[in-house]
């Protein structure tokens, strides 16, 4: 009864009260007009809905697992593939809770199915490990592969997304599956997301299609004369909707659906477009914003930046760049947990928005990362002004559930009318101007200039000097004595590196070993120098010379690399050597964010092969007597500060005595660094110490010249008359 009703208040009822017999032929072509633009609309919208669904499953898999996989897509934003930042295939290709849950919401967003597919070398197969289908009791289905023969497979196997209909238990599916590439670009697995059954829809519009085909050959001489005005009249509502769905393909949701309030099959279509225009909206709103904050992401940024760019080279208007972030968030993070650091990006969210206005075109990049866009004809002075509201609204106290937090933050500034060409040139200099303010101490905010491009173009330029040096071996090592001051013994060799350019001549250690800490070349360079170290001893053994041990430095990068003990017993046994000819040498910022659970068990991997430890500049930085008292070290080098001028500061000498006593008190060997003249090393004596070191004895020089330098030391006695307690 209710079907009859709504049939007689609909198209079909009034068109049948007016034209009864013809005019009810004629209901029928307008059925079948008004359905087959539904069909069309619902092809349309379905291309834009798995085309949307791929673009939302790739970066929502990529913000979700961002420390594992980068989104790579096309000049227009289409998913090309994601690709791991690493070689974790296996890790990151295997079943996990938390791809289930990803998978559970991306099939949620996209109203469809979502598979994971994990490449086999050796079936050439990709096989199915997370997906969200489920048997009807709830179990995981049976497993599944995209073999040859698959419409999918050979874009998948030639590493190229797929965009089509597959099978699925007998059925067919309009999917959207995108290649998962090792770091390298190979092909590791695939990302499937569908939109639902396409074949019943495809069926039915055939058929619908013949029928209608046939019925308007016959019908249409009959009520064309009759039904025309009519037809024009009752059509015009679907009319207006195709109109809008073709704009909405064509530039997003434009406005409310109309005729929404109808309850005829003009209702059903406009309540249809009408979730069509809801879902796109999500999918807008996940793709260009960022779900923490509330802020544009990346892809908004770049988008409303380049539109900056554009109005500040034309003169239409000026515009600036402001990258920010949190001093230390990282540690702030670590210390409190992610729901607090969370929370506290959300505040510095709001507080951007709070000072900049509630229009602001802000966004977060990554972690505690933002970016601001300041428009107006004073845009320096705005921006400047507004940056340094925000930064002080940064350092009042905030109190968040964990309890009270305090926090600064950088800035770097650049106009984008007179120092970027391009995006990527606008980001890379207020990136650079962000860096200088944080390694200035934080807490400020600095604009760009033409210097810290030249400094970081220096830099880029030494890097890529120094790796080609490692790799051809050009660094070279040195070695400086450590000499018993009574005896005038030797008591070890430090490595020290060395660097000759062809072109560029000697470069100093303290401008490459900063770069090469910076850039994470310090792991190939330091196990250069080792090998390097371990080469020359071996050759110093064959020739009988006795440097009692060599002492090689070591980054806490270096030392923090899973293969590091493994080097070293490896380096020493392709030399010939044992443990005892080695002593590594590690400053104290190697306590610095490690247990010391985790450093008590490097270190004594270390010693447990014979290797013996040295602390480095003891007393310059971060000095714990717990630390000395549990941790294995054997030597202490006594950092310079404490020997310089100490012939003439007595306070110094009953610091230096102090520090001295204290390490014999705990049984280390003590070495007294930088001594540089002869007063220095009648302190040092006169303290006790076991070694010095410092060009009083001897400068750093190549193996050539070391044993005949170790000679000369000996026959320099007797030993300087030590100053008196």
């Amino acid at each position: 009864m209710l079907r009859a009703f709504q049939l007689l208040n609909g198209i079909t009822g009034r068109i049948t009260t007016r034209l009864v017999v013809i005019v009810s032929i004629s209901i029928l072509i307008t059925a079948t007009l008004g359905y087959v633009k539904l069909y069309e609309v619902t092809a349309t919208n379905s291309a834009v809905r798995i085309d949307r669904a791929a673009r939302a499953a790739t970066a929502l898999f990529a913000e979700q697992l961002n420390n594992e996989f980068v989104e790579i897509h096309a000049p227009d934003g289409a998913p090309l593939a994601l690709r791991l930042k690493a070689d974790t295939a296996d890790v990151s290709l295997s079943f996990r809770t938390q791809h289930d849950a990803l998978l559970k919401d991306i099939g949620q967003i996209n109203q469809g199915a979502a598979n994971l597919f994990k490449f086999n070398p050796h079936t050439r197969a990709f096989d199915r490990f997370a997906t969200t289908f489920r048997k009807p009791d709830g179990s995981m289905p049976p497993p599944m592969s995209i073999k040859a023969g698959h419409p999918a497979y050979e874009d998948l196997n030639n590493n190229r997304p797929h965009l089509g209909e597959v099978p699925v238990m007998g059925r067919m599916r309009l999917a959207y599956l995108t290649p998962i590439q090792t770091s390298l670009g190979a092909v590791a697995g695939a990302l499937a997301v569908d939109v639902g059954w396409v074949d019943d829809l495809i069926a039915a519009r055939d058929e619908l299609r013949t029928q209608v085909t046939i019925a308007a050959g016959l019908v249409l001489v009959l009520v064309a004369a009759l039904g025309a005005c009519f037809m024009s009249t009752e059509l015009k509502p679907l009319r207006v909707l195709a109109k809008l769905a073709d704009d909405l393909v064509a530039a997003g949701p434009s406005g409310t659906v109309p005729y929404m309030e109808r309850n005829d099959e003009v209702g059903a279509l406009a309540q249809g477009l009408d979730r069509v225009v809801t879902l796109q909206g999500k999918l807008a709103q996940l793709a260009y914003s960022d779900d923490l904050t509330g802020l544009s992401n990346r892809c908004r940024h770049l988008n409303e930046l380049e539109a900056a760019l554009r109005e500040s080279h034309s003169g239409a208007g000026k515009w600036t760049l402001a990258h920010l972030d949190i001093d230390n968030f990282k540690q702030i993070n670590d210390a409190y947990g992610q729901t607090t650091g969370d929370d506290l990006l959300k505040l510095a969210a709001a507080q951007i928005k709070d000072v900049f206005g509630p229009d602001v075109l802000a966004a977060r990049l990554t972690s505690d990362h933002f970016v601001v866009l300041i428009g107006g004809d004073n845009s320096a002075s705005r921006a400047c002004a507004l940056t340094e509201k925000l930064l002080d609204g940064w350092r009042q106290p905030h109190q968040l559930p964990a309890g009270e937090i305090h926090i600064t933050g950088s800035a770097g500034i650049v106009l984008l009318h007179q120092d970027a060409e391009d995006a990527d040139q606008a980001n890379r200099n207020a990136e650079l101007a962000l860096r200088k303010a944080k390694a200035s101490g934080g807490d400020q905010a600095v604009f760009f200039t033409s210097d810290l491009n030249d400094a970081f173009q220096e830099q880029i330029q030494m890097e890529r000097l120094l790796r080609s040096a490692i790799e051809a071996r050009e660094i070279e090592i040195y070695f400086q004595p450590q000499i018993n001051p009574t005896s005038r013994a030797l008591t070890g060799l430090e490595v020290l590196a060395r660097w000759t350019h062809p072109n560029e001549g000697p470069i100093s250690p303290a401008r490459f070993i900063p770069v090469a800490e910076a850039s994470g070349q310090i792991v190939e360079l330091g196990t250069l120098i080792l090998d390097l170290a371990c080469e020359q001893a071996a050759k110093w053994r064959r020739m009988q010379f006795e440097f009692k041990h060599i002492s090689v430095n070591v980054s806490p990068i270096q030392l923090w690399q899973s293969n590091f003990v493994g080097l070293v017993k490896e380096t020493l046994a392709r030399h010939g050597l044992s443990g005892h000819d080695l002593c590594i040498e590690i400053t104290e910022s190697v306590f610095v964010d490690h247990s010391e659970h985790r450093i008590a068990a490097v270190l004594s991997a270390i010693r447990a092969l014979g290797v013996s430890l040295s602390l480095d500049d003891f007393g310059s930085g971060y000095s714990s007597l717990g630390y000395l008292n549990r941790l294995p070290f054997d030597q202490l080098k006594i950092d310079r500060s404490f020997v310089s001028d100490a012939d003439t500061d007595y306070r110094k000498q009953r610091v230096l005595r102090g520090v001295l006593e204290l390490g014999r008190g705990l049984g280390f060997n003590l070495v007294v660094e930088g001594t540089e003249t002869l007063e220095e090393v009648k302190v040092a004596t006169s303290t006790g110490c076991d070694s010095v070191q410092g060009f009083y004895f001897a400068r750093p020089a190549p193996a050539l010249l070391i044993p005949e330098l170790v000679n000369r030391i000996a026959r320099t006695r007797p030993a300087p008359k030590a100053i008196p307690a």
